[in-house]
């Protein structure tokens, strides 16, 4: 009897164990089949995140949008090179967004190549007007280096200015720098001493006749 019981207490323990093995198999066939399907799951958002990209830089429309491009102030788009452009832009199949990408990195670069060319014109009329400069300084006619007479010789070469000038002239010789050149300043020194005079010495007219600025300027017009 005793046999009997100790061989059902040692079935019991067999069959216990293999029912523990069974269970833990049973949790390790879960716990795989949970993280294939978690890794399937990141693989597929994987690649939909990749294909992503992929959809937005490629697919060209029917016609493309440049209205939300952001251009600097007084530029515009050129439509003849748009006409090139926008070929080249189907033949690679860009999608609208990438079009729109290029385009902006060439407003970029032109852009900055304007400004590059810009300061190169400005760097030139500084040059020229520091020429001017030392042009004027070295000018022994003028003599700068007398104030007192030099602005002397200013004043008249002032009112011959003001006597044929226009406000556009007055502002287009400020932007050249001309008004430190030395022979523009002789110019208008001289037509200053002919404003200042009573009278204008001409072989065409009798001695003592009175002249205007006016007529000055306009005489070998208005003779004809």
């Amino acid at each position: 009897m005793t046999d009997v019981i100790n061989q059902i207490d040692v079935q019991n323990v067999d069959t216990q164990n293999e029912n523990s093995e069974n269970l833990s198999k049973s949790d390790d066939i879960q716990s795989f089949e949970q993280s294939q399907i978690e890794q399937n799951t990141s693989e597929k958002q994987s690649d939909s995140v990749s294909d992503e990209p992929q959809n937005s830089v490629y697919g060209s429309p029917d016609n493309y949008d440049y209205s939300n491009l952001k251009l600097p102030d007084g530029m515009t788009l050129d439509k003849d090179l748009l006409d090139e452009f926008n070929p080249l832009a189907k033949k690679f199949n860009l999608s609208n967004s990438s079009a729109n990408e290029l385009l902006s990195l060439a407003v970029k670069l032109s852009d900055k190549n304007s400004a590059s060319v810009k300061n190169a014109i400005e760097e030139v009329h500084l040059s020229e007007k520091n020429s001017y400069l030392q042009m004027l300084n070295d000018d022994k006619e003028l003599n700068t280096h007398n104030r007192k007479e030099y602005d002397q010789y200013l004043d008249v070469a002032t009112q011959g200015l003001k006597a044929v000038s226009t406000p556009k002239f007055d502002e287009f010789l400020r932007e050249k720098g001309l008004t430190h050149h030395p022979e523009f300043i002789k110019v208008f020194h001289k037509i200053g001493e002919l404003c200042k005079e009573a009278s204008i010495p001409d072989a065409t007219l009798p001695i003592g006749t009175k002249l205007s600025p006016a007529d000055i300027l306009y005489a070998n017009s208005s003779s004809k």
